[in-house]
């Protein structure tokens, strides 16, 4: 089915259900284009072509109650294979009047360090597609068999009332550290051209939450229009530096000029490796966070989604469907994360953003291929600020995949 004519959200009235909708392939809604093993597209080996993460943990020798403020950070480059595997069949969820058919993505996320290819995450789960939805009214011989008569009649809930789901897409997953996730949300489709990045000082706003990616103007009307559903406003910062940690946005310092806000697409400032600084000024933001901005891995240490778009800087992209998902949202039903007792002591993991873009991308050839790129912000909480309140200390991660084995197809200009 063309992105364009998937079903954004279900509207009532739904299809009649009968015994050979159990006969009927699965849908998986815009989930169907993940089918497949992703790896890291990088022919030339370099840095740009892996995946990243940014981590802050307590440091050794810390502890909340009386040891606080001091962390451990880890930015390191990694390589991954991404397998996603369709269930067969809808997954029926039985609601009475109100039956759901989800169709059923399985994911197994492999990661390993790109400098030494050691194992740093293994990851299961699996994507729903959950706008499938049937009316199920009572029938004769669900009545007789469930006892129903007198307080249910035959056709009872034919009208309704029925369930129109909330988030169209869900995701679960279990990460052996000892956390597993429910986050949910929905999608956007036939977005044409490619995401939009900050540059420059652009990269900071404050509090540190730049709004997530916004759907272009199509400026090419062969392009169907981008179709929205539910789309939701993610809470999570894009930058691996938070409000609580203390920071406000870091500064650029220079003789004979007045502060300006640090211009991410410029080198890191000499400030970043003076090592006169933690005594020097050992109270300072700046040192603080020096360790974050002379990091190799920067400008991408401070900002992880920056390498989103600088690898695709200089492609061409056709269009991408954008899928956004969360641990919490601005009312209604919530996702959410339970960890084992452990990683809730020491770092508690409370809430997951996911952005995850599906490009299809024109090569040089001429050729069309599909192109994944996922951001994902997952917040700790541990140590406690001067303010008296919990931290929470972003961990990011970023990559651009491409699929093993790909349908690659001429295009006729």
């Amino acid at each position: 089915m063309p992105e364009n004519n998937v079903v954004q959200t279900p509207a009532p009235p739904y299809p009649e259900y009968s015994d050979k909708v159990l006969d009927q392939p699965a849908d998986y809604g815009v989930l169907k284009q993940l089918e497949g093993t992703w790896v890291n597209y990088n022919p030339d080996k370099t840095n740009l072509g892996w995946g990243l993460h940014t981590t802050c943990m307590p440091s050794p020798g810390t502890n909340s109650e009386t040891i606080f403020g001091i962390f451990h950070f880890l930015c390191e480059n990694y390589t991954e294979e991404l397998t996603f595997s369709l269930v067969d069949g809808g997954v029926r969820n039985r609601g009475g009047t109100n039956e759901q058919f989800a169709g059923a993505v399985k994911y197994n996320q492999s990661i390993k360090r790109a400098s030494d290819e050691v194992s740093i995450h293994e990851e299961d789960g699996m994507y729903l597609w959950m706008n499938p939805m049937y009316n199920h009214a009572a029938t004769e011989e669900s009545v007789i068999s469930d006892n129903g008569f007198p307080g249910i009649s035959i056709g009872a809930g034919a009208n309704g009332p029925n369930y129109v789901p909330p988030y169209s897409i869900a995701r679960s997953g279990t990460i052996p550290h000892g956390s597993a996730i429910m986050i949910t949300g929905g999608f956007q489709a036939d977005i044409p051209g490619k995401p939009e990045y900050p540059t420059g000082t652009d990269c900071w706003t404050q509090p540190f939450t730049n709004s997530w990616p916004t759907t272009p103007t199509p400026q090419d009307q062969t392009v169907p229009a981008a179709v929205a559903a539910n789309p939701v406003p993610l809470a999570g910062s894009p930058l691996a530096i938070s409000p609580s940690m203390g920071a406000t946005a870091l500064l650029s310092v220079q003789e004979g000029m007045p502060p300006a806000p640090l211009n991410l697409d410029e080198p890191a400032p000499a400030w970043a490796f003076d090592k006169s600084l933690p005594a020097t000024q050992p109270d300072s933001n700046l040192t603080y966070f020096q360790r974050i901005v002379a990091d190799p891995n920067y400008p991408y240490s401070v900002r992880p989604d920056l390498r989103l778009r600088d690898v695709i800087k200089d492609q061409r992209i056709k269009k991408y469907t954008l899928i956004q998902l969360s641990s919490k949202h601005n009312g209604g039903p919530q996702g959410g994360i339970l960890n084992t007792p452990f990683v809730s002591t020491f770092a508690n993991v409370t809430e997951m953003n996911l952005n995850l873009w599906i490009q299809t991308v024109i090569d040089n050839d001429g050729c069309e291929v599909l192109q994944l790129q996922y951001e994902q912000v997952l917040f700790f909480e541990f140590m406690f600020g001067s303010n008296g309140q919990v931290t929470r200390w972003p961990h990011i991660q970023v990559n651009t995949l491409r699929k093993k084995s790909t349908g690659r197809s001429h295009l006729n200009y």
